[in-house]
C-alpha cells in the first residue's frame, strides 16, 4: 500500500473514530486448544459511552465497578480489523462480561459475570 493510500485511510479512520461514539468491529478470538470464537467488540474512546453501551445493550449494572479496576494482558489486539483505533472495546460471551484497555498493541481486560445470561 502506497504512503498517499495509508495516510488517507488513517485520516478517514481518525475522523470515524471521532464521529462516531463508538463501533461494532466483528471479532475471531483463537483459542489455545486451536479453535475459534467469531464475535463482536463494542470498541469506543470514552468510558461514559462505553457504560451506556453496557447498561443499553449487556442490561450491566456495575460497569464503574469494572472500569476501576485491575486489568490483566488478555490477547493481542486483532490484527486486520478496527479495534485498535479505539481507546476500549466491551464483549459479552455466554454469561462473561469483559472490558478491555488498548494498550501497546495488547487488550488488558477484565471480566465479570452477569446477574442474567444472554441467549
Amino acid at each position: 500500500m502506497s504512503f498517499k493510500k495509508t495516510a488517507l485511510f488513517s485520516m478517514f479512520a481518525l475522523i470515524s473514530s471521532i464521529l462516531f461514539a463508538y463501533e461494532k468491529v466483528p471479532v475471531i478470538i483463537p483459542f489455545k486448544s486451536g479453535g475459534e470464537l467469531h464475535t463482536f467488540f463494542y470498541c469506543f474512546n470514552e468510558l461514559s459511552e462505553g457504560k451506556k453501551l453496557a447498561e443499553e445493550i449487556f442490561r450491566v449494572k456495575k460497569f464503574d465497578e469494572l472500569a476501576k479496576g485491575e486489568k490483566e494482558k488478555v490477547l493481542p489486539v486483532p490484527l486486520g480489523t478496527n479495534v485498535g483505533y479505539y481507546d476500549h472495546a466491551i464483549f459479552c460471551y455466554g454469561e462473561e462480561f469483559w472490558l478491555f484497555d488498548n494498550r501497546n498493541g495488547f487488550l488488558w481486560g477484565r471480566g465479570m459475570l452477569l446477574s442474567e445470561p444472554r441467549n
